[in-house]
């Protein structure tokens, strides 16, 4: 055989072969893989990839084949032997670990099983003649050929064996295939034997001898870098245009994901976030377990008609619980798709719950301005009604003896048009269309008249009871809130137990000292009064603990609540810079705990017994529009010893009053008559004698109020209904003011 050439001789033959080769074909890149031609060896390399892992890409696969038909089979294979041998370095590091070649055979093996190079088995080997016999199952390299139907009859399995066996026995060696899975044999089959051949002498000899084969690799390279670029462009925007979308997807302020057989499929983050799941939580549960239970009928329904192909409106609401059992509005936009050859629906889910909770405000505000409206325009002619019953009442108890049994039975009656008279400014106080005036009180009298009126509307299975101590403190309050106080609480406790229960009302003095009133929040030491409100009740969950001072958050059923009764107790408190707590415990009951700060400050106790009932013989005119007020104003202030004439009609008292502007000594009339009201009636009679002293009464007005009054020079505005009382001593103050 002829001596290998030297190197200066190799040299030169490649520099010729490179001037011969575009330079531009020796790297290519697929996929981010480099390819790299050597022109001098005519091997092909896979750079920066491991060779097991080269065959998992399916565009390689696709490359390898390409690069066959190019450069002939022969060339193909005789460069897949080099790579093969190329890689023996690393895969001896592991069998050189073990002392005997079958050990670490069998190490690698189990690497090339793992990697996908199938199943390699050391059949025979021969130290004497250094000849060793290899069968391998299921290789790659047997079934890709067996795919594409040709057969190299060598490759890159057969340069490693042969790398193996050289470094093993120290000398070259070479493969001679005897088995073909390309050809339908069950294996691959390789006798390894010592060889002068080389695979570098093999590949130089064809390259020098075939002239064809460099202008092929050539022409071939410079095609495939063609197709090569154009399938970069295409993957680069496919790249873009799944990158711009996975944006979309992981960024989206909805909810998105894949409904499939009950389940959710592909959630993006927002899905993640609304739900409280993990990706693989949220796979795992059914998605009707995430809709409210009185929602999952509608939606059920909904998503069954959309997937038959019923025509239905794209988006609704409904209502669904997380995780962490709180529940979310949401409204949903859902399509029918496709998702792995199976119907489905894609859904786009946006959280409303602020929304809706905003509308729910809404609606409540404007049922309270309702009501505000209502409570206006009932007022005036309730308290008239009221007026006249009271006045009668005092009438008739003046007119017969004491010893009278129908003494008692008129007192009743006008002490419940008194109550009437309170309940009626606690509904005008809800909506918001009177200002109540705190005063030093004590509140016990006012709690026991509370808990009284109540017992008439409770329940009979409810027990009622109080536990008040003697010699409560005075506090800075207003008794009709103080009285709402008590009606919101306790009504709360009625409704927490439907089948009976037992309320405790207990109200007691208490010192706090710097270490007791660290323990309430905003609570500064000194002197209270503390009222507590206790039930046996179903109790507040804790989950709900935090909302029930919410205005507007409820969980009675439709129709028996609105949500706003805790809310006032709160503001009331508040209001009188007090501090409320609330314990719970499901099953167990209920206890709200209200301090109030204590006042040094002598309270002011409303009796009329103790009150001597001033009297006066100056002349009156009292107009209102009503014959029955009339009547009762005129009769009430003759007992008081006063001159009275009277008007219904406003236009002829001022004609009245015209005619003799001293004829009277005061003015007493109605704000709300007909062809003229009472206060444009003050300011008529004003302009003809500016010092006149004038009472404006009223049932209710939001036209005018005592400061709108007092600026336009009437001495004293006052609301019905009226007491006796009431009514002298405001006659009284204004004429001895006015004097």
């Amino acid at each position: 055989m002829d001596d290998k050439p030297t190197y200066e001789e190799l040299e030169k033959r490649v520099k010729e072969l490179e001037s011969e080769v575009d330079p531009k074909s020796e790297h290519i890149k697929v996929s981010g893989i480099n390819i790299e031609w050597d022109t001098n060896q005519g091997t092909c390399a896979f750079e920066n990839l491991p060779v097991a892992m080269m065959w998992i890409d399916t565009t390689l696969a696709g490359l390898m084949s390409g690069v066959q038909a190019m450069v002939g089979t022969e060339r193909f294979s005789l460069a897949l032997q080099s790579e093969g041998r190329n890689s023996v370095e690393d895969d001896w590091q592991v069998i050189s670990k073990f002392s005997d070649f079958g050990d670490g055979f069998k190490a690698i093996a189990n690497i090339a099983a793992v990697a996908g190079w199938g199943d390699w088995n050391l059949v025979s080997m021969d130290q004497d003649s250094k000849k060793c016999r290899f069968r391998v199952k299921n290789s790659w390299e047997g079934r890709y050929q067996r795919s594409l139907g040709v057969c190299w009859k060598s490759g890159m399995l057969a340069g490693k064996l042969a790398g193996y066996c050289s470094k093993y026995f120290g000398t070259n060696c070479w493969a001679r295939q005897t088995a073909f899975i390309a050809k339908g044999d069950s294996y691959d089959e390789f006798i390894i034997e010592p060889s002068d051949r080389s695979i570098e002498m093999e590949i130089e000899n064809l390259l020098v001898s075939d002239e064809a084969t460099r202008a092929d690799m050539a022409v071939a390279l410079q095609k495939l870098r063609e197709e090569v670029e154009d399938r970069k462009r295409a993957e680069k925007a496919l790249g873009a245009s799944e990158e711009k979308y996975r944006l979309l997807f992981e960024n989206a302020n909805d909810a998105i994901f894949i409904a499939q057989d009950g389940f959710i499929k592909f959630p993006n983050p927002q899905a993640l976030k609304m739900t409280r799941y993990t990706e693989e939580g949220l796979s795992k549960i059914p998605f009707v377990n995430l809709i409210h239970p009185q929602d999952r009928d509608f939606v059920l329904e909904r998503h069954k008609k959309r997937l038959a192909g019923e025509d239905l409106p794209m988006t609704y609401s409904f209502r669904i619980i997380n995780k962490s059992g709180e529940e979310l509005w949401v409204q949903i936009n859902a399509a029918v798709i496709t998702w792995e050859d199976r119907p489905a629906t894609i859904n786009f889910l946006r959280d409303i719950t602020e929304q809706m909770h905003l509308e729910q405000h809404l609606q409540q505000s404007q049922k309270m301005e309702s009501i505000g409206t209502l409570a206006g325009g009932i007022a005036h002619d309730f308290n008239n009604i009221l007026g006249i019953i009271i006045g009668n009442a005092e009438l008739a108890l003046n007119n017969i003896p004491r010893e009278n049994k129908a003494q008692s039975n008129l007192e009743e009656i006008r002490t419940a048009s008194l109550r009437a008279r309170d309940v009626v400014k606690q509904l005008l106080s809800f909506a918001r269309k009177t200002d109540l005036e705190k005063k030093p009180i004590i509140i016990a009298p006012i709690i026991k008249e509370t808990l009284k009126l109540l017992r008439s509307s409770v329940p009979t299975s409810i027990d009622i009871r109080q536990n008040i101590s003697k010699d409560i403190d005075t506090i800075m309050a207003d008794p009709t809130q103080i009285h709402q106080i008590i009606l919101n609480l306790c009504t709360n406790a009625v409704h927490a137990m439907p089948d009976g229960g037992i309320i405790e009302v207990a109200l007691k003095n208490m010192e706090l000292d710097e270490a007791m009133a660290a323990r309430y929040a905003d609570l500064k030491p000194g002197l209270y009064v503390n009222l507590i409100v206790n039930d046996t009740g179903h109790g507040i969950p804790e989950e709900e603990m935090d909302r029930i001072f919410d205005p507007y958050f409820t969980t009675k059923e439709v129709g028996k609540g609105t949500g706003m009764g805790l809310a006032f107790v709160h503001g009331i408190v508040k209001s009188h810079e007090g501090w409320l707590s609330v314990e719970s415990e499901p099953g167990k009951g209920t206890i709200f705990s209200i301090f109030f700060p204590a006042v040094e400050k002598e309270a002011v106790i409303e009796t009329e017994t103790a009150e001597e009932v001033p009297t006066g013989n100056e002349r009156i005119l009292f107009v209102d529009d009503m014959e029955s007020m009339v009547f009762i104003g005129q009769n009430r202030l003759e007992k008081l010893g006063y001159r009275v004439e009277t008007r219904m009609n406003p236009v002829e008292a001022l004609e009245l009053f015209r005619a003799d502007p001293h004829r009277f000594d005061l003015v007493i009339t109605d704000m709300a008559m007909p062809r003229m009201t009472g206060d444009r009636l003050v300011k008529e009679m004003l302009k003809i004698r500016p010092d006149l002293p004038t009472i404006l009464c009223t049932g209710f007005s939001e036209k005018i109020d005592e400061i709108k009054a007092k600026e336009i020079g009437i001495c004293e505005y006052i609301e019905k209904p009226l007491t006796m009382i009431d009514l002298a001593k405001a006659v009284r103050k204004v004429l001895d003011e006015n004097k």
